[in-house]
């Protein structure tokens, strides 16, 4: 009995400490937001206030402005003073209405007479008789009052006057306006003006629906309007006075309180959780039971999670890594051997992009099953990130048997994977490593596969490759190179750009290619086989292939080059903007279109998405020829000539090296200028170091040449000087 009682009484006593907790934190909660809501509405009435005084200053600062745009000028004093009114009226009058909608305009003489009106645009011409309307009278003369006393020189009044403007609203005819007097002077020291024979302009601005809406559109004010007497409650209100300090007019706008409308929108959650509070808190206090019973079940799901990808249901990077690491210490006790792989699935975004994440997602789930059922119990695989695997392997301790096993499984992750989505095929890239192979623990271990996968990928994908220890030396070479290029990119100055000039069959130069070349700090001059790859995949080819066009597109636009042609990578191409980006250099440098030539190669895949057409498309408009270099020795050929429109294909050197030699090559390159005729494409020699190449290419039917014959890279002036000694003929151009 003394059991359940303590039981019953340990549960009032919870039950009792959670409703004066929650009454407590409830009333708390009240307080606090009250406060809080009347605090940001406070902040918020003060932020509009300043807005509404801050604009009407504006507008009182922006009247004489405006009116100085036309009043500080040589030839106003002289129009005004011949009381030229069509001129007044195409300056000074109408000509305020339409640009600023001033609703009143005056020029006044100095006696203050008006001797020209526009009212809403439309010209009055005041007779002998007419008279400023007496607030207006006195702005004019208490700016003339401000004259006199500014002026020093009484030859010429024009210095000391040129600035002085009044502006204040006042109420004209009952109606409160924005008056502005400001002097009508020169803006050259060859025309003076005594003092007293100045000319002054008047303009005026109802405060009325058109004012309130220009305050409206700048700070934001709702249903803002001009009144005659302060607004509701609801609404905000600040005084327009005159000279003064009289209120003559009310801005008058609905007040933006974010604290109440915030409470207003919260309401009806704010009642409903009021409403189910006390079901809830039951809820709750049952719960608390089930929870604690189940509170060593979820730290061991917790403690599985941690440790195991939720999508692949395999371990992740945090288990792999202790794993390998308590293998490689069991294999320097003696143990058996270890061997690490990474994998990585080619073109993984591919699917994802095209086929939804979804799609993604089971194809990792499929991939993961398909690692574990080649492995033993003993062994280990894991998802370490993205589509990117990790497998420990345990007794693989010879390379060949390693090699083996890698084969097999680049066989059976290429096999077809059946998706909702339909049928869908993927290879997958390996870099394998021997721990024995390799010191340095478990890091260097893990660098070493990541440098064969690095290998593997570059060497074509869907392949493995088992790391030695001159990899490592070159994938650290790799990335000493990718931190130098970076360097080298964000300070500037290590880069130039030579040129080669292209002839034609006549020896004019009709053209020249562009060529990047790195002045690394202590490796010397590299060329662009040494770094463009690396720039590619790290996306600083945008800044590098920008900076070459700027140079190339200067030293075409300066030298009469007739042509420059240029380097552009496959990841340029399919960037949204590339191609506005070229045109934009382009007209920079005021350079036609028809004068640049973008070169793509065949041994980088090109992009066949939107985009690449897109830009290709945009530049073709504006005249930009597009050239296909390395021709023949990509894999794509011929289709690249018909999708992307190619002007020019460009003969590689290794067939030019070859010419002459029996193995075939005078065939292929007679059918590529075939090839070239029959699709109306110009077709480029490259390579051509001697005369017997040279003469061949001729006899072939080949009119273009570039190479070490003709000309080696050179520097922009060389080129300038060499372009100017070989003009194209007039038939060739």
């Amino acid at each position: 009995m003394d059991r359940p009682r303590s039981s019953v009484s340990l549960s009032a006593q919870l039950v009792a400490a959670i409703l004066i907790s929650c009454l407590i934190a409830t009333i708390s909660v009240l307080f606090l937001s009250f406060t809080a809501v009347r605090a940001v509405d406070a902040d918020a009435e003060a932020r509009q206030l300043r807005f509404a005084n801050r604009a009407i200053e504006e507008e009182a600062r922006r009247i004489v402005s405006e009116q100085q745009v036309s009043t500080v000028w040589n030839e106003a004093v002289d129009r005004v003073k011949a009381v030229d009114h069509d001129w007044m009226e195409n300056n000074l009058g109408a000509w305020m209405h339409q640009q600023y909608g001033h609703d009143e305009s005056y020029v006044v003489d100095t006696g203050n007479h008006p001797i020209h009106l526009a009212r809403e645009g439309m010209t009055v011409r005041p007779g002998p008789a007419a008279a400023l309307p007496p607030p207006l009278a006195e702005l004019a003369q208490d700016l003339r009052s401000e004259m006199q006393r500014a002026t020093r020189d009484e030859a010429d009044s024009t210095p000391d006057i040129a600035d002085l403007s009044l502006s204040r609203f006042l109420l004209l005819n009952g109606k409160p306006a924005l008056a502005g007097v400001v002097p009508i002077v020169p803006d050259k020291p060859d025309l003076t003006q005594r003092a007293g024979t100045e000319y002054l302009h008047l303009a005026i601005q109802f405060a009325d629906a058109d004012m309130a809406e220009r305050f409206s559109s700048t700070f934001e004010f709702d249903g803002a309007a001009f009144s005659v007497s302060p607004g509701p409650e609801d609404r905000l209100s600040v005084p327009v006075r005159d000279a003064a300090g009289d209120a003559i007019a009310w801005f008058v706008w609905r007040a933006d309180r974010p604290g109440h409308r915030l409470v207003d929108e919260m309401l009806p959650v704010v009642t409903l959780f009021a409403a189910f509070g006390a079901g809830l808190l039951a809820w709750l206090l049952r719960r608390l039971w089930s929870a604690s019973r189940r509170l060593h079940q979820s730290e061991e799901e917790a403690r599985y999670l941690a440790m195991h990808d939720p999508l692949a249901g395999i371990p992740n990077r945090t288990l792999f890594e202790d794993r390998l690491d308590q293998a490689l210490k069991a294999e320097k006790r003696g143990g058996p051997p270890v061997a690490l792989l990474c994998l990585d699935l080619d073109r993984f975004k591919a699917i994802n992009d095209t086929l939804g994440h979804p799609a993604g997602d089971e194809l990792i789930r499929q991939m993961a099953g398909r690692l574990c059922s080649h492995v033993r119990e003993t062994d280990t695989v894991a998802r370490l990130g993205g589509d990117e695997f990790g497998v420990i392997l345990i007794g693989m301790g010879s390379e060949e048997t390693l090699a083996r096993y890698c084969s097999g499984l680049i066989h059976l992750l290429s096999a077809p994977c059946d998706l909702k989505t339909g049928q869908v095929q993927i290879s997958a890239s390996i870099g394998a490593a021997c721990a024995a192979r390799f010191d340095g623990g478990m890091e260097a271990l893990m660098q070493s596969a990541d440098a064969a996968l690095y290998r593997a990928k570059a060497d074509g994908r869907g392949r493995f490759c088992i790391a030695t220890p001159e990899m490592n030396d070159m994938f650290r070479l790799r990335h000493e190179i990718e931190r130098d290029l970076r360097r080298a990119v964000a300070e500037g100055g290590q880069f130039q750009v030579l040129y080669q000039p292209i002839f034609d069959a006549e020896g004019g130069m009709v053209a020249a290619e562009a060529l990047v070349r790195w002045t690394h700090p202590v490796r010397g001059v590299l060329g662009p086989e040494s770094f463009i790859g690396i720039a590619e995949d790290t996306g600083l080819i945008e800044p590098i292939g920008l900076w070459v066009l700027d140079q190339a597109c200067v030293l075409a636009a300066t030298s009469g080059l007739p042509k420059i042609s240029v380097n552009v990578s496959p990841i340029q191409l399919r960037r949204a903007g590339f191609a506005e980006e070229v045109l934009a250099r382009l007209a920079a440098h005021r350079l036609p279109g028809h004068r640049l030539e973008l070169e793509v190669t065949e041994k980088r895949a090109l992009d066949t998405g939107s985009e690449t057409l897109s830009n290709f498309d945009r530049l073709r408009a504006a005249g930009v020829s597009i050239a296909l270099d390395d021709f023949a020795t990509g894999q794509s050929l011929l289709r690249y000539v018909r999708d992307y429109q190619i002007d020019t294909i460009k003969i590689d050197r290794s067939f030019v090296a070859r010419l002459g030699s029996g193995d075939g090559t005078d065939q292929i390159v007679r059918a590529i200028l075939d090839l070239g005729r029959a699709m109306g494409i110009e077709v480029t020699a490259e390579g051509v170091e001697n005369a017997a190449q040279r003469e061949a290419l001729l006899g072939m039917g080949c009119h273009v040449f570039q190479g070490f014959l003709l000309g080696r890279p050179m520097d922009a002036l060389r080129l300038a000087a060499l372009s100017a000694r070989h003009r194209p003929s007039q038939k060739s151009a």
